[in-house]
């Protein structure tokens, strides 16, 4: 991705009416040009001077106003998609102040001094044919020589909806965590006016409200981790002392009811940094998986401890994961407990390899069981 930095701004120099045709004309009866008409995503093609000479029916509609392919051959980029920053300024694409934050131009000024492909995601607002309006796009950008010149091609991918679906997530999660976390306070509230009196269904009511946060806030973690959003933050811990409180935790739950769930009496206690919330859901899942697993009277082993240079958590139950399911284990949506589960051996992973810098797998046979760890750095526990 393109560096987020301002850029010198362009020249306002361009190619002569004569130039662009002959351009124009050559790429529209290249082989390229039966390619890129049939791609379903916008597809333009840039001389020197920034000014498209070819684009497919596909850019077209990204357009303001839908114009057809020969109304663009000449403009700019945000000329032909009719940004209003160079309506506003008196200038066009690439010669503005606001020219220096467009993740466009920054794209192609980055393609121009020679990156082989260079990308970044752009925002603009326009004027619609009925009013104003945001188009929001992510782009590709790379040089491509033809008849001793050289062009550059841009492949622009509408995301309009990924953007929308961010911004309802985003308001969502915000606004359900604070109605819960208002439950919450109110249960407490009542809690403190019982003065030291047990209320069994008062402490249940509560308690169900704190697994309602932890469920919102665990799809929110999913949520923003497969998007690439979610920011580490690195935690001093034990691995013994966290282990224990999250066994405790378990304890509760209802997939432990009528089962036996234990910590390995020769499980190290080893001090290391990582992301504890993270982490907390790693072993949350790898926990309930075992239990759900295990039959009444069952038994879930779990434990942790130093191997070479990193820390192992580990969760053991008697049970075999099926021959066909074993290859299939860390699939998304993949279960084996039937339609609309199977994230918590894929979150499991996704949170432990794609942030946490570690290693998730598993061993399972009939004679030792199933057992599922994950090693993770040492990390600076300082």
């Amino acid at each position: 991705m393109v560096k987020a930095q301002l850029l010198p701004l362009f020249s306002h120099e361009q190619s002569s009416p004569q130039t662009v045709d002959r351009q124009a004309r050559l790429f529209a009866e290249s082989p390229a040009a039966g390619i890129i008409d049939r791609l379903p995503m916008g597809v333009a093609v840039f001389n020197a001077f920034r000014q498209i000479v070819y684009a497919n029916a596909a850019f077209c509609k990204l357009s303001a106003t839908g114009c057809d392919v020969a109304s663009v051959i000449g403009l700019r980029l945000g000329d032909a998609l009719s940004c209003l920053g160079t309506k506003i300024a008196g200038g066009v694409c690439g010669t503005t102040e606001l020219c220096r934050s467009c993740g466009a131009a920054k794209s192609l000024a980055a393609a121009l001094l020679g990156t082989e492909t260079a990308s970044g995601d752009c925002s603009i607002s326009r004027q619609g044919t009925e009013h104003l309006e945001s188009l929001d796009f992510r782009i590709w950008i790379w040089p491509m020589g033809h008849a001793d010149e050289i062009y550059h091609v841009a492949i622009l991918s509408d995301i309009r909806a990924e953007k929308r679906l961010d911004l309802m997530e985003r308001i969502f999660y915000h606004d359900i965590l604070n109605l819960v976390s208002g439950m919450q306070g109110v249960c407490e509230l009542m809690r403190e006016e019982e003065e030291g009196t047990r209320n069994a269904e008062l402490d249940l009511l509560l308690f169900a409200v704190e697994r309602v946060t932890d469920l919102i806030q665990s799809q929110r973690d999913l949520t923003f981790a497969e998007r690439g959003d979610y920011e580490v933050a690195a935690n001093k811990m034990g691995t013994l002392s966290l282990l224990s409180d999250i066994t405790a935790l378990m304890r509760r739950e209802s997939s432990c009811r009528g089962k036996t769930l234990v910590i390995d009496p020769e499980s190290a206690d080893v001090f290391f940094a990582s992301d504890r919330k993270l982490l907390t859901r790693i072993l949350v899942n790898m926990q309930k998986n075992a239990l759900e697993a295990t039959p009444p009277g069952g038994r879930v082993t779990v434990g942790c401890g130093r191997e070479d240079r990193q820390v192992r958590f580990w969760v053991h139950n008697d049970g075999v994961v099926p021959q066909e399911a074993r290859s299939q284990i860390f699939r998304r949506a993949f279960s084996t407990k039937g339609r609309g589960r199977g994230l918590g051996t894929y979150g499991t992973k996704l949170f432990a390899e794609g942030y946490l810098g570690g290693k998730v797998g598993f061993t399972t046979d009939t004679a030792a069981g199933t057992t599922f760890h994950v090693l993770l750095p040492c990390g600076e526990a300082g």
